[in-house]
């Protein structure tokens, strides 16, 4: 288990750690594909928000439930595994 050293660093020092990860391979296919996920889970948001406004039958209403809790679990897992690994890139590099 992993220490949450990124919760304890300055601003300043979040947004440098950002950086030196974005400019990592890796850091640059994971950023794009939790992007990508975030949006998803964004717009899959607001339509099950439009599928609650139109409200036309039970289906629209069980059906926007259900992209109502997937969407929130994308954009809250996105957000978990950004924080994750850029902790565990931090700790790595305090190491050396």
């Amino acid at each position: 288990m992993y220490k949450l050293k990124y919760y304890y660093l300055t601003k300043e020092k979040k947004e440098k750690l950002k950086k030196e990860f974005i400019n990592t391979e890796y850091g640059k296919n994971l950023t794009k594909r939790l992007d990508r996920l975030f949006i998803i889970g964004i717009c899959s948001f607001l339509f099950s928000i439009y599928l609650f406004i139109s409200n036309k039958n039970i289906w629209d209403i069980i059906t926007g439930i259900i992209l109502l809790i997937s969407s929130l679990l994308f954009t809250i897992g996105s957000h978990k595994i950004r924080i994750k690994n850029l902790n565990i890139f931090l700790i790595k590099n305090t190491k050396k």
